[in-house]
């Protein structure tokens, strides 16, 4: 024997208070007797029972009342015949899910040892509750069998954790499968695809269900229809893309009508779905530009409501700035407005924050004083081509002539010949001076402008060889010359046999080639000195020349034409081509884009994606690529302006702006990624950061008279979570906002009713639980109902199972015999003494 409340056994030391309370003289027997009955009572409040083992066969029998069930009634009857055909050690009992309340009839009741009814109230037909109360109508390590009858199509799936305990106990489920309408057509299911916007297009999926059939879906709002697709197939549940654009912020109320064409459908009442959805505010844009005059407001008007196009204020642009914008857009706005502080401001916004960055326009863009060679041209997807204006600036020469000794005869004359072609080259307004060496050095021409031709000359015959070679003396002079002379270019010439003497010379070069002057070599005759004079050429940044004979006159560069930079604008009718196809266009027919009347020749850099090109010369006009976090997008002309004049009338010129901006924006500027799940009556908020720098998420609930303000808890470094009490019937509303770099984004949230579940008439065969699969993975049998006349479910699993007998009744009977014993002690007649 086993106590179930052992505690009160401690009664018992409080017998003798039975026994001698009250006071009084009393019969010995009738002490006794009072002592027993309370002895009893305790023993009875301690709950003795006996442990034995138990043999018998736990039968549950799970029946399916749902609406979906038509074949309800007949389930219950059927399961209290099986009941009745159970061996008599054998114990029944009778879970029912999915109906109202006093679905069990009293007659159906009378043939289980216990019944139990799991009604649908708002949860429709909870399956997976239904199998783990029968689960738990079988005791531990008892042998036993589940016997379910249902058409398995149950709103609540979640049905795993019961199915594993059946299946790890040993316990077989036999599954006898209610026959359910197949000719029935109902939505299933209405999903956007992505977050709406005010102004965009979006998509939402609707999942119908329905064999053999054809319907048309319509989609209804407040104010009347939003979308219809018509000639729908379907065979088994399909899935159909609906399209709208909300024009407006907030809550849009949604109804799916699904209108039968063609084939058979059971029922009418199932075949419309409410639902709905949040629609978040529109894309910010920074638009940079006005040098087009109303170019804000017109790409505003092309773009439509679903970009709030904002003009730059002039200031310069910050980090803090630029976190408040999805996409930015360069039009044509000179480099110089923008200056260098805003260029790298919104190159690290792009690069390193996600922002997207529309450039276009024409000269002020790519043109002079644009954006060559700066970090916006890098982040481009295409490449400037750029024609050169040549120009020729001045240059100062100082030709130094070797008139030692060893340059006699000829090699002077040489040299002469030389100077005569440098000095040609120059232009009237340049100047050129004349240093000879022999020993010592002196100007044979000052520095004079270069049309002094007959001057120069005159100096050049006037040189003859004689004396020494000293030439460091000679190159100091030409230095100090050249120094206060101001020109472009500055260059020393250098005219000698090479056999001149040792000296500081790579100081004296290198210095004169960081202030800007050249020194040039020429080797003159055929002696092979040239190692030192090509050594002299590199130290000044210079070239060196070998003239072995007058038949080898080089020709002498003494300066570089500078260049200026012009657009590559052309002007004209060009034929563009649409590329990339439903990738980049969606459903946008961007195949017959009109002429561009002008627009600025560039070229496309690896890797970058060319969306629309000429056809002449296959320039690209628009151009993306990713950089870095951000997307850049490149069009080569105005968006509104000389160069797009053609497309004034062109009827896809808004949705073709739309398209560009909206797949320009920023994809990775949310600071959270949110989800919603109902757990029974509570409602699940959880935001998952993105974005390090966001802070802590805020939400709150607007349903009802007063916003709730949500609280949540950490449940990760990164991961956030808040719960609520909620009405599984009730459709909840929510705004989440969140801030990173200065950046408030706000989401829209929605939680319809009853949203991790389906609607009892909208649960489609392919959801349904398998009941076959079930019986053969827990070792039980399945069959139709039509065949549950002759079956006799057959039980399994078990160990040792044991059961408890109470024994505690008896003490409380036998406590009660001996007070009535008691009380007719008490009771009985006295004799009377007798008297002398």
């Amino acid at each position: 024997m086993s106590w179930l409340h052992p505690s009160f056994l401690w009664l018992l030391l409080a017998l003798p208070l039975a026994a001698f309370l009250p006071r009084g003289r009393r019969d010995p027997g009738q002490r006794g007797l009072r002592v027993l009955v309370f002895a009893a009572l305790v023993v009875a409040l301690a709950r003795p029972v006996q442990v034995e083992e138990d043999r018998r066969a736990h039968q549950v029998f799970v029946v399916d009342a749902s609406p979906s069930a038509v074949q309800g009634a007949a389930a219950l009857e059927s399961a209290a015949a099986m009941a009745r055909a159970l061996p008599d050690d054998a114990r029944a009992s009778l879970v029912v899910f999915g109906g109202e309340d006093g679905v069990i009839p009293p007659g159906v009741a009378a043939d289980f040892d216990l019944q139990r009814a799991l009604p649908a109230a708002r949860d429709g037909s909870p399956l997976g509750a239904a199998l783990a109360a029968g689960a738990a109508e079988v005791p531990a390590g008892s042998r036993g069998a589940l016997t379910i009858l249902s058409d398995a199509r149950a709103t609540d799936r979640r049905w795993g954790r019961a199915v594993q305990e059946l299946q790890e106990r040993g316990l077989p489920v036999h599954g006898l499968a209610l026959d359910s309408p197949g000719d029935d057509v109902y939505p299933v299911r209405l999903l956007a695809l992505q977050p709406l916007r005010v102004g965009h297009g979006g998509r939402l999926a609707a999942e119908v269900f329905g064999v053999a059939a054809r319907c048309d879906l319509r989609l209804d709002g407040p104010d009347g229809e939003l979308a219809r697709l018509e000639g729908v197939r379907l065979d088994g549940l399909t899935t159909a893309v609906l399209e709208l654009e909300p024009g407006e912020v907030g809550f849009l109320e949604l109804s799916l009508q699904v209108e039968v064409t063609a084939g058979a459908n059971a029922r009418a009442d199932n075949d419309q779905l409410r639902t709905t959805v949040a629609v978040d505010e529109p894309r910010r844009v920074l638009y940079l530009g006005e040098r087009v005059r109303g170019g804000r407001s017109s790409l505003a008007r092309l773009a439509g409501a679903g970009f709030q196009v904002e003009a730059w204020d002039g200031q310069r642009l910050s980090a803090e700035t630029l976190a408040s914008y999805d996409l930015a857009v360069l039009d044509d706005l000179p480099r110089e407005t923008l200056g260098d502080d805003s260029m790298a401001s919104l190159a690290r916004a792009v690069e390193g924050e996600g922002l997207g960055l529309l450039a276009s326009g024409g000269k002020a863009s790519f043109g002079p004083g644009g954006y060559h060679d700066t970090p916006v041209a890098e982040l481009l997807p295409v490449e400037f081509i750029q024609k050169e204006e040549k120009r020729d600036p001045s240059t100062s020469l100082v030709v130094i002539i070797d008139t030692s000794g060893s340059m006699g005869g000829n090699r002077v004359q040489l040299a002469k010949e030389v100077a005569r072609l440098a000095i040609r080259r120059l232009l009237p307004h340049d100047k050129v001076g004349l240093v000879e060496f022999y020993g010592a050095k002196r100007w044979a021409a000052p520095i004079q402008p270069a049309s002094n031709s007959i001057e120069i000359e005159r100096a050049l015959n006037r040189l003859d060889a004689g004396g020494g070679t000293v030439i460091l003396p000679a190159i100091e002079e030409a230095f100090y010359g050249l120094k206060n002379v101001q020109t472009r270019y500055k260059h020393v010439l250098i005219l000698t046999d090479g056999g001149v003497e040792t000296g500081a010379f790579e100081p004296l070069l290198r210095r004169m080639a960081a202030d800007g002057i050249n020194i040039s070599t020429v080797l003159i005759g055929p002696e092979a000195h040239s190692e030192f004079l090509v050594t002299l050429a590199n130290w000044g940044k210079g070239r060196f020349y070998s003239v072995p004979n007058r038949f080898n006159l080089p020709e002498i560069l003494l300066k570089q034409p500078a260049s200026s930079k012009l657009p590559a604008y052309r002007p004209g009718v060009h034929q563009v081509r649409a590329r990339g196809g439903a990738s980049w266009w969606g459903d946008l027919d961007a195949g017959d884009v009109p002429e561009l009347a002008g627009y600025v020749e560039t070229r496309e850099r690896p890797g970058a994606q060319v969306l629309v090109e000429t056809v002449e010369g296959a320039h690209p006009v628009l151009a993306s690529w990713r950089y870095g976090l951000g997307r850049v997008t490149a069009f080569t002309s105005e968006p509104s302006g000389p160069g797009t004049e053609p497309w004034a009338d062109w009827p896809e010129a808004g949705a073709f702006w739309a398209r560009v901006l909206e797949r320009t924006a920023s994809d990775l500027r949310e600071p959270y990624e949110y989800e919603l799940r109902r757990e029974g009556n509570a409602l699940v908020l959880s935001a998952r950061r993105d974005d390090p720098r966001a802070g802590a998420p805020r939400a709150q609930r607007l349903t009802g008279a007063e916003p709730v303000e949500l609280e949540f808890r950490r449940r990760a470094p990164d991961r956030f979570e808040a719960r609520l009490q909620a009405d599984p019937a009730e459709e909840l509303r929510l705004v989440a906002e969140a801030s990173a770099g200065g950046l408030a984004v706000r989401r829209r949230l929605v939680s319809p009713a009853f949203a991790d579940r389906l609607d009892e008439h909208r649960v489609p065969p392919q959801e349904a639980l398998d009941l076959a699969a079930l019986s053969a993975s827990t070792g039980g049998e399945a069959r139709p109902f039509a065949q549950a006349t002759d079956f006799l479910p057959a039980a399994a699993g078990g160990t040792r199972a044991l059961r408890l007998v109470p024994l505690w009744p008896w003490f409380v009977l036998l406590a009660l015999g001996l007070y009535l014993v008691e009380l007719a002690y008490r009771r009985r007649p006295q004799g009377r003494a007798t008297t002398s």
